[in-house]
């Protein structure tokens, strides 16, 4: 009979493909998560307990940036005009979407308001501002 030698079992777990893993799926992350947000960067008005509704695909987005500027989804509006125009089209398109406003924090109520009222004018029934919930 012949024996059989064994040298040096390792018995511990090798981590490194794990670590190559876990590093990929953060960089995936990483460039993932700034295409989610719609829209332009904008400073939210902070509430103390803003009401939660849940996103839906026949959610409209517009944004009011600092600049005083209007956004539909990320589409930048040159005029009054072109907003109408695009707002007019989505109403012909679903009556019944939601429109969600997104104000900057910096501008006044009365420019949030102006975005709110030409929404009104195209005929939209559900409006809503986005707020960011108030740390405490």
């Amino acid at each position: 009979m012949q024996s059989v030698k064994v040298e040096n079992v390792r018995s511990d777990i090798n981590v490194t493909p794990l670590v190559d893993v876990v590093l990929v799926l953060l960089i995936i992350f990483m460039v993932v998560t700034p295409m989610l947000q719609k829209g332009p960067p904008v400073v939210l008005p902070k509430a103390s307990n803003p009401p939660t509704k849940p996103e839906d695909k026949s959610q409209i987005l517009i944004a009011v940036s600092k600049d005083k500027g209007l956004y539909i989804e990320k589409d930048p509006m040159p005029s009054d005009e072109a907003f109408a125009a695009r707002m007019t089209e989505e109403y012909q398109r679903n009556k019944n979407a939601s429109v969600v406003i997104k104000g900057d924090a910096r501008l006044t109520y009365g420019e949030i308001k102006k975005a709110l009222l030409k929404v009104k004018e195209v005929g939209f029934e559900q409006v809503g501002l986005i707020s960011q919930r108030q740390e405490q």
